[in-house]
This record gives C-alpha cells, sequence and structure tokens, in this order.
C-alpha cells in the first residue's frame, strides 16, 4: 500500500538548536501509529515542524507524494495534515458552539455540509452535544480535549496528528478519548504522540520510541505487543 504521509531524514529544532535528528516514518492510510516516550524527547516539537508550525532543519515531509516543506502550517492543515496540540488550545471565552464553527469557516464548509459533519463530530462527543452553549474555559479538561479532537475533525484531516491527548485527563476521561480513537481508527490516518504506553497500545497499529531526539522504529506491531 502507498504511504500516505512520509517523513524522510526529517530534523528540526529552534533556530540553529536541533532537538531531533533523522526521523523516518511512514503512514498508511488508515493507519495509526503512536509515538511514545518521556518530557523533553522532542516528540512536541516533531509534530509542530511536520504541521508547519516550525521549520523543518532537514529531511522531508509528503502527503500523498505532495511536498510540503514550502507550505505553511494553514496551507497543510488545509491539505489534510491537522494537528490536535498539547494542552488543547480552545478558545475559552467562546463556547463549544462557537469553537467548532471556527473551524467549519476554515473547512469552508457549506451549510449542509457543516450540519453533517457536527452530527458525525457529536456522535462520536456526545458529551458535548450537552454543551454546546457553554463556554470552552468552564469545561473539563477531558471536555477540552474532546472539543480539541472535535475542531481538528471538522477539517476533515487526511492525516491526525494528537500531541499528548492523555495529558492531565482523569482516568474516566481517558477511556472515552480512548473510544473515540478506536472508533476513527481505520477511517483516517493517525500519529499518536503518547507518555501512557497503555494507551498506545489499545489505540494504535504500531508504537515507535522517541529518546533524545531520536526515533527507533516498533521491534513489532502494538497488537502483537498488548500480548506481552
Amino acid at each position: 500500500m502507498t504511504a500516505l504521509l512520509t517523513i524522510a531524514s526529517l530534523g528540526g529544532g529552534y533556530g540553529a538548536l536541533p532537538i531531533f535528528r533523522n526521523v523516518a516514518f511512514t503512514v498508511e492510510q488508515g493507519q495509526t501509529i503512536g509515538i511514545l516516550g518521556p518530557n523533553g524527547a522532542g516528540k512536541t516539537t516533531l509534530l509542530k515542524t511536520i504541521a508547519g508550525l516550525l521549520p523543518a532543519q532537514q529531511g522531508e515531509i509528503q502527503l500523498d507524494g505532495l511536498e510540503l516543506q514550502a507550505q505553511r502550517g494553514h496551507a497543510r492543515a488545509r491539505l489534510g495534515l491537522c494537528l490536535v496540540p498539547e494542552g488543547r488550545q480552545i478558545f475559552a471565552t467562546m463556547s463549544v458552539r462557537e469553537n467548532l464553527d471556527l473551524s467549519a469557516a476554515a473547512a469552508r464548509f457549506t451549510p449542509a455540509q457543516f450540519k453533517t459533519a457536527l452530527e458525525e463530530v457529536l456522535a462520536l462527543f456526545p458529551r458535548l452535544a450537552e454543551r454546546l452553549d457553554q463556554m470552552g474555559g468552564s469545561l473539563s479538561g477531558g471536555e477540552q480535549q474532546m472539543l480539541a479532537i472535535s475542531r481538528a475533525l471538522l477539517l476533515n484531516p487526511r492525516v491526525l496528528l494528537l500531541d499528548e491527548p492523555t495529558q492531565g485527563l482523569a482516568p474516566i476521561m481517558i477511556q472515552q478519548v480512548m473510544t473515540a480513537l478506536k472508533a476513527l481508527r481505520g477511517r483516517i490516518a493517525m500519529v499518536v504522540v503518547e507518555q501512557n504506553r497503555d494507551f498506545l497500545r489499545q489505540v494504535t497499529d504500531d508504537i515507535f520510541t522517541m529518546t533524545a531526539g531520536v526515533l527507533s522504529a516498533p521491534p513489532q506491531t502494538a497488537k502483537e505487543q498488548t500480548h506481552d
């Protein structure tokens, strides 16, 4: 199967300071890969570089064969490479509905298309349907994470990049996020960065490990690892 997202010899960091180097992996249509590593390993910097929020210092990023190095973050998002950032970064003083409306505007939906897309997102996260008129800042951490994922899904992503989706969440909220990602698995391609190994084992096909800016390929599939 042809790779949808191809990362080759990628290096990046902040200014002249390198954070990660020689990262290489591919993601096929419908595949979910995990990247496991501690704080400071370079995981977030890697996702920001892939998403176009930081410039690459070396290497290649391709989406379905299209070179992305010259594309800025908003252009990559419109092409279908969408990031759910660490810390959620929702608009706290806007309602849940208004947060979702912004994504719909960015995706240039017609009213009918937005209605259908919104129904699909709210079916995935029914808790948000009960809070459409509630301010984003008044949501729990788990609800904010659901909203952040929903905003990205309304951009109709081809590859969804998720940075630490379980960070700071209560166990019951982690379970709900896990259930949603399991439902998405196979429908869209995803790259999930996490420190929670057990979570990654449940939602991914393969798990890479990142340590001190170096990405190690998985010795076996995540499915096989669940039987360790």
